[in-house]
């Protein structure tokens, strides 16, 4: 161990003794380790940043939309939780427009969503006040409506809403709904994209029985939302859904019926960013490998200058093993050196690159910095001065101690 300790005291005096040197040898490792180090945090950052984004849309549960000339029925949705395995439950979803007033005085356009009372599952929010619809309620058509905290503060100047009765008016149809609950929300931008960017004053929730009712004819929603009691199995979820539905409604292979499997769509993603950033990474191994031909040659000069050293070094019983070692630690050093500076640039560029992309595009996206892959990063800039080190180090220790005392 006191052996090679001094080894390293030698490689550490040689590089102060020839800083621009060792500092223009470090060059490729430097760029190569900064390049990856960035590559891989920023690649890590964005895929976190859009699998939360998908996850919160996607979560546990698939979309059946019908293209066909048909709406879906109950007995569909009967159907798929009694004859496809790992669904927990379904819900018929869907949206439309209408206008909601309070005492015949404020009036606001409102976002009106429908379905039964499996819809609250799927939900980025979570009821924050009061409480989602019951399945009585579902099917008895009851009147009862969800608010968002937004819309309930734009309306009434409070969240404290519970019990409160407002009027919907949805194409000329009135009927008051007594609110039940209130869920969270963050913005109305979402449900204006979601409306083909037109804005609302307010966002509810209703049930699909309630609004036939008030609309006074059976309404067949083209959309139905799957939760499932687990996602591993979504793909066969969705072609078992697909199937029966295509049998059920008489529209084999016209499709007419499409099954969003956004875990699918997850895992697609997540594959496709692996395997970007695995390519870029090749690239900038290239640096790495043009810096490692630096290490060696550097190291061939250095040993050649030293040939004197190392005879009177073997003159003196040095064994070939220990000069083998010394070189190794040397060209090992420089490298570990340079794979240290350039993990800092690369940890600081990345910051900085989030920074401006997350300014500039609006989204908050954050670098992902693993400490088991920067301790990898640093045993293998290590690795490279050892891999392109044997060669002077084999050259050093292969020395004939007499013609290496001869030369000048």
């Amino acid at each position: 161990m006191g052996q090679f300790l001094e080894y390293c005291k030698i490689a550490y005096f040689n590089l102060k003794a020839n800083k621009i040197r060792a500092l223009l040898t470090m060059l490729g490792i430097i760029i190569g380790i900064s390049s990856v180090v960035m590559i891989v945090s920023l690649g890590s950052g964005f895929k976190k940043s859009i699998t939360k984004e998908i996850d919160s849309i996607a979560g546990n549960y698939i979309e059946v939309i019908s293209y066909g000339d048909f709406g879906f029925e109950q007995e569909d949705l009967e159907a798929i939780e009694e004859r496809v395995p790992y669904v927990a439950g379904t819900t018929a979803a869907g949206a439309t427009r209408g206008n909601i007033s309070y005492n015949n005085a404020k009036e606001c356009s409102a976002l009106i969503k429908y379905g039964n009372e499996n819809a609250d599952t799927y939900s980025t929010y979570d009821i924050i006040r009061g409480r989602y619809f019951t399945k009585e309620e579902s099917d008895n058509a009851e009147n009862v409506m969800i608010i968002t905290k937004g819309s309930a503060r734009k309306m009434f100047g409070s969240t404290d809403v519970i019990g409160m009765n407002v009027d919907l008016e949805v194409y000329g149809y009135i009927k008051t709904y007594r609110i039940i609950g209130v869920r969270d929300d963050s913005s109305e931008e979402m449900e204006s994209f979601a409306m083909y960017n037109v804005n609302y004053d307010m966002t509810v929730e209703i049930p699909l029985n309630t609004l036939s009712s008030q609309m006074g004819f059976t309404i067949h929603p083209n959309d139905i939302v799957i939760i499932l009691s687990n996602a591993e199995h979504s793909d066969e979820v969705a072609d078992r859904t697909r199937i029966l539905l295509e049998n059920r409604h008489d529209c084999v292979g016209e499709n007419a019926i499409i099954v969003m499997n956004y875990n699918s769509m997850l895992s697609q993603i997540t594959s496709i960013f692996t395997l970007v950033t695995a390519l870029i990474m090749m690239v900038a191994g290239i640096s790495l490998f043009v810096g490692g031909i630096g290490v060696m040659n550097i190291m061939l000069v250095s040993v050649t200058e030293r040939t004197r050293e190392i005879g009177i070094r073997k003159a003196l019983g040095a064994r070939t093993g220990s000069i083998l070692t010394q070189f190794l630690v040397e060209s090992a050093t420089i490298s570990l050196v340079g794979g240290l500076i350039g993990t800092i640039i690369g940890l600081g560029g990345a910051e900085i690159l989030c920074l401006i992309i997350s300014k500039v595009a609006g989204e908050s996206i954050v670098a992902d910095f693993n400490i088991l892959f920067i301790l990898g990063i640093a045993i293998f800039s290590m690795s490279i001065g050892v891999i392109f080190g044997i060669i002077p180090a084999r050259k050093a220790a292969k020395y004939n101690p007499i013609d290496a005392l001869r030369s000048r």
